[in-house]
């Protein structure tokens, strides 16, 4: 029998052995996390969240590679005489020929990394400006920017509204202590005024400050505004605009009031938004919806106190005017920040779930040995993820996995509590060794399978490209499965310790004096709220909800049929589920006030949308080097090194010829643009060989063999020879910028080892992935067409451009329904493993794909896009939506004998409180998530509460509406495993055959023939406890109704033509002819006997076997059918 298991035996008899080789295990991990391994950084948000290792992330990964000269291998001459120039190739340029690098692609914009420096024109006359500190556009950008809009909705171009920005300004922010230090200045050293519409409005009618203009000077400025918005929009007033004629900058045609001072162009450019003051809106007053403040402070590090300040004022701060947004250049500092300040959310959720676990369970110990099993899990998934996984990379969004453990954790505890009380509450439940083991038998089926769907569908994620994906899906994988582990070994362990040790009756000996002890009391605490809510609880799911399912199930069917198509609708038609539509990268929730700048404000204004217009994607083609990635795709430090072609030689007179009529034929193409000027260094061979056939002279660079050569065509050592003359000559010349970004030739050793060649296009850089997709593939199509004919030393080009963007929404599209797919896959194979019922499975599959469905069309209506969050949300929602439909299939599938209404009702007074329990707490997991300031805790917290409450509703409503209208009868299409004895002694035969209201390969709360609530209740203890634990004394509350006995029909050595009713059969043959009124006589409990803990009066399994010495011992088979009173 079961009671010879070993592993059961040391944890009924040894559990404090199990717990203290655990903790030792645990600490020891502490330890070393502590100690040796490092701890997580989270100074770059942003960083893994981009491909590697798919073709484009392999072309970005090589070029950058190449641009930074990793490990110094490249240089820019190929002469040991210019080996100082090697250093610039991994110095990055504040110019780039291109304009289109990624680094510089918003134009110089505010980073993590800006220094306090000044960048205030002190040399400028005074007189060229007598109001604002003169600075070039290009730092405009550079500034700390606080965007005001009207509390009303009406027009902010008012002299009370303006008046209010200047007051908020000079009362709330210059007063504060870090403005003065980091304030930009004058030559005087007095501070700088602000950039802000108010003061351009008092700069234009003479007044010394804006707090004394008058709605005079708001109108005159209106109209000068108005009367030259036309040259700004033709874009003949630019920021270089002179009055002088003598300059080279005088714009002639254009009034001097629209250029005095700049102040029409900086309004207009970068203070006022879009919708202001239009051409096409001529006719209509000027209307001002959003305005900029640019604060005389450079962003970065230095501005956290001011802008946590601004930060910290009430939403309806300012009677006319409200903070819209704000633009510091902080995100990656205040990420840290409130990483650490959002915990306290986790905390929270923590210990609500602490409480409702307590409720459940009855024990204050259980529960602390829970939370201290979630630690452990997550601890000793972090030394596997470091130390066996040797991942050194730990993206915030492992955090996640933390809430993902708190759900996951208390549910398996809740089964486990439950499979415990049923065991104990059996009358025949033997030792209290059978108890552990019976328990362990059927509890950690049920919640390994469960576990295991999580946790593959977590580890599915692995597939993808993008690492930070990636290392979290192994994160939290190994978390829930190392969660599993320490179910079925502490918690049975702390379980044991508690029955023994540890519960109410032990802490309160009344032998030993009549005193009880505070431990007593926190003990009975929750005894009387549970009893309360039970019985309310016993109502809904054994009356209530039954009657509900069973009445309305084509309601049920119809109506949740209906909302899982619309789902589909949502998700595939209109509103669709769109890929990611900002480059941008958010990390904080949505009405945050960087936030809100980034992703809604900054498209306002004119300044914002020019450095994105100015976004040309570039033609660049590389040779030489190969298109591979060598760095861990586990690690986005690690890019690797440069690995060059050693087939690649331009030199050759075949090569020069291709790549000539290569760039000839690339200037013919629709996706060319010609912007003008010499391409001294796009294409490098032309205009080398025009500098080899200039005249010869006595100068250096013009002497033999590198002039007056004949032919375009270059023989290879004049070629090599010549190269470091002319080169040079290149970075000497005013008119080149000849840095790492400079397309053309790079050198090893003095050999020509790659070559870039780089024209610009005419496409624009866009979010649209059809658009960008259209563009790459044009170009990567053009490129393998060419290549067909180049000759061996150059056909392994390859086509890269700025593609960081698109290469990630690639990435999202190819490989969310691969990892989605993957998880169905397993779904529903754990799905028929564990029912073996073809009918149950593919109604399950239908459930779960509804739940899908349902969800992600909820996300997205919610505005939900399929960025790399969502990605993971999506995956893991297949191992979380099954749990519950997995349990109740189940629990309808051991049910054979009764009909189907009552299988659902037997199912539902048995699973109801478990799987609500489960889901209530899983969804106070995520919704005390939703006051996070850290996105990724917001997103996981809303998908936790639709995923969860969706599942619920299916498994509960829908999935058991479709068994009751469409399930098997009886034992149709059920398939059987073949029995193993793993547990039981090798010279014995004895077979255990009690049904313990449990299932045959899941958990023990799953009813065998009950159809009412705790059917268990009446029956006797006999184990080796002599008094009654919290478990057990909950559930002398109610009381069952047992009738006949009745064999069980799929019982394998029944013969039910011969067993008479009311007969016990051994499977001898033997029968004990006992009627069925002395079966019950021996069998049942008095109902007018409150206690289940008496010493049993009727006979034990082991005392019939010795009455009846005369027959072979042989396993007994007692099954109850149970009335519905």
């Amino acid at each position: 029998m079961l009671r010879d298991c070993k592993y059961a035996r040391l944890i009924a008899h040894y559990p404090y052995v199990i717990i203290l080789s655990i903790l030792c295990i645990a600490v020891a991990c502490l330890v070393l996390c502590v100690t040796v391994v490092q701890l997580p950084n989270f100074q770059d948000p942003k960083a893994g969240f981009e491909p590697r290792r798919t073709d484009i992330a392999n072309r970005i990964v090589a070029y950058n590679n190449l641009v930074d000269n990793r490990n110094g291998k490249v240089s820019l001459t190929p002469g040991r005489e210019w080996e100082y120039q090697r250093q610039e190739t991994i110095r990055y340029s504040t110019e780039n020929q291109t304009k289109t690098r990624r680094s510089t692609r918003s134009g110089t914009r505010l980073t993590e990394q800006t220094e306090r420096h000044d960048i205030v024109d002190r040399s400028a006359p005074h007189s060229k400006n007598p109001f604002f500190c003169d600075i070039q556009e290009s730092y405009f950008s550079l500034f700390a920017r606080i965007v005001f809009t009207s509390a009303d909705g009406s027009n902010l171009f008012t002299a009370s509204k303006l008046k209010q920005m200047c007051h908020i300004e000079d009362y709330h922010i210059r007063t504060h202590s870090t403005f003065a230090t980091n304030c930009q200045t004058k030559i005087n050293k007095q501070c700088c005024l602000s950039w802000s519409l108010g003061n351009y409005v008092a700069m234009l009618s003479d007044k010394r400050d804006c707090s004394s203009i008058t709605e005079q000077d708001v109108k005159m400025t209106k109209d000068l505004l108005t009367s030259c918005a036309g040259h700004y929009y033709n874009t003949t007033l630019k920021s270089t605009c002179d009055t002088d004629k003598k300059s080279r900058h005088f714009c002639s045609g254009i009034p001097k009031k629209c250029i005095k001072f700049q102040s029409v162009y900086n309004i207009l450019h970068h203070i006022a938004d879009v919708n202001f003051v239009h051409p096409n809106k001529q006719n209509q007053e000027p209307f001002l919806t959003y305005a900029v403040t640019f604060l005389p402070v450079v962003g970065g590090v230095d501005s956290v106190e001011l802008f946590k300040h601004i930060e910290s004022w009430p939403k309806d701060f300012g009677d006319e005017v409200r903070v819209s947004g704000a633009n510091f250049g902080i995100k990656d500092t205040l990420f840290n920040q409130h990483l650490i300040a959002d915990s306290v959310w986790l905390l929270i959720s923590g210990i609500v779930i602490f409480l409702l676990l307590w409720l459940y369970s009855l024990s204050i110990f259980v529960t602390i040995m829970t939370f201290f099993m979630m630690f452990w899990s997550l601890e000793m998934a972090y030394l596997l993820y470091i130390m066996v996984f040797d991942i050194s990379f730990f993206p915030y969004m492992n955090l996640v996995a933390v809430i993902i453990i708190l759900a996951i954790g208390a549910d398996d505890v809740f089964i486990y509590v439950k499979v415990w009380e049923m065991a104990k509450s059996e009358r025949n439940n033997g030792t209290f060794e059978k108890i552990v083991s019976d328990t362990l038998k059927n509890g950690s089926v049920s919640m390994f399978v469960t576990s295991l769907t999580t946790a593959a569908a977590l580890y599915c994620n692995a597939f993808s490209s993008i690492t930070s994906i990636k290392c979290f899906s192994i994160y939290a994988g190994t978390a829930v499965l190392c969660n599993f582990v320490l179910v079925v070994t502490w918690m049975p362990a702390s379980i044991v310790i508690y029955e023994k040790w540890c519960n109410c009756e032990k802490l309160y000996n009344p032998e030993l004096g009549p005193r009880k002890n505070v431990c007593y009391y926190i003990c009975k605490l929750p005894q009387q709220t549970y009893h309360k809510i039970s019985d309310w609880c016993r109502i809904l799911f054994e009356k209530l909800l039954p009657f509900v399912i069973i009445r309305g199930k084509f309601i049920w069917l119809v109506a949740l049929s209906v909302l899982g198509i619309l789902g589909i609708v949502v998700i595939f038609f209109y509103p669709r589920l769109k890929l990611p539509s900002s480059e941008k990268f958010q990390v904080f929730s949505s009405d945050h006030l960087m936030e809100r700048y980034d992703f809604g404000l900054s498209d306002q204004f004119w300044f914002e949308r020019q450095q994105r217009k100015q976004e040309i994607l570039p033609l660049r083609f590389v040779w030489g080097i190969e298109a591979t990635d060598t760095g861990s795709n586990l690690d986005p430090t690690d890019k690797g090194d440069i690995v060059f072609d050693g087939s690649f030689d331009p030199t050759t007179p075949e090569a020069q010829i291709w790549l000539l009529n290569f760039c000839q034929d690339l200037r013919q193409m629709d996706f060319y643009q010609n912007v003008g000027g010499f391409e001294q260094t796009n294409c490098f061979f032309e205009f080398f060989s025009h500098f080899m056939q200039q005249p010869c002279s006595t100068d250096f660079y013009n002497q033999k063999p590198c002039c007056n050569y004949s032919t375009s065509i270059i023989k290879s050592p004049d070629l090599m020879q010549c190269i470091p003359v002319y080169i040079p000559s290149l970075m000497n010349s005013p008119s080149v910028i000849y840095n790492s970004f400079t397309p053309g030739p790079r050198f090893t050793n003095g050999r020509l080892s790659a070559l870039i060649v780089e024209f610009y296009s005419n496409f624009h850089f866009t979010t649209s992935f059809p658009n960008m997709s259209s563009f790459y593939t044009s170009v990567d199509q053009f490129l393998d067409e060419k290549l067909k004919s180049a000759p061996s030393e150059i056909k392994n080009g390859w086509f890269i451009s700025e593609l960081e963007f698109f290469s990630v929404q690639k990435s999202l599209s190819d490989e969310t329904p691969m990892t989605l797919g993957i998880s169905l896959i397993i779904v529903t194979i754990v799905t028929f493993l564990t029912t073996l019922n073809f009918l149950i499975s593919i109604f399950a599959i239908v459930s779960i794909a509804f739940v899908m469905f349902v969800t992600i069309a909820s996300l997205t209506l919610l505005g939900w896009e399929l960025n790399i969050l969502e990605s993971v949300v999506i995956t893991v929602a297949v191992g979380l939506s099954i749990d519950f439909t997995l349990h109740i299939g189940v629990s309808f599938r051991n049910s054979p004998d009764l009909s189907k209404d009552m299988r659902i009702v037997s199912t539902t007074s048995k699973l109801g409180g478990v799987v609500t329990m489960a889901a209530i707490t899983t969804f106070l997991a995520g919704a005390l998530m939703m006051p996070s300031t850290i996105l990724a805790y917001q997103k996981f917290g809303t998908f936790l509460m639709i995923v969860i409450s969706t599942s619920w509703l299916y498994a509960v409503f829908f999935f058991q509406s479709l068994l009751c209208v469409l399930g098997p009868h009886g034992g149709f299409g059920q398939l059987h495993w073949p029995s193993f004895k793993f547990c039981s002694r090798s010279d014995k035969k004895h077979v255990d055959k009690t049904v313990y209201l449990t299932t045959e390969s899941t958990s023990s709360y799953y009813p065998a023939l009950s159809s009412f609530s705790e059917p268990s209740q009446d029956m006797e203890i006999q184990s080796n406890t002599h008094k009654a634990s919290l478990f057990q004394h909950r559930r002398s509350r109610s009381r069952g109704h047992y009738v006949k006995a009745e064999t069980r029909s799929d019982s394998p050595e029944s013969d039910r033509s011969e067993r008479k009713e009311g007969q016990v059969k051994f499977s001898g043959g033997s029968e004990i002819g006992e009627t069925a009124s002395e079966v019950r006589d021996d069998w049942t409990v008095s109902g007018a006997d409150d206690s289940v803990f008496d010493e049993p009066r009727g006979l034990t399994i082991n005392e019939l076997e010795g009455r009846y010495l005369s027959v072979k011992p042989s396993p007994i088979e007692i099954h109850f059918a149970e009335s519905l009173t």
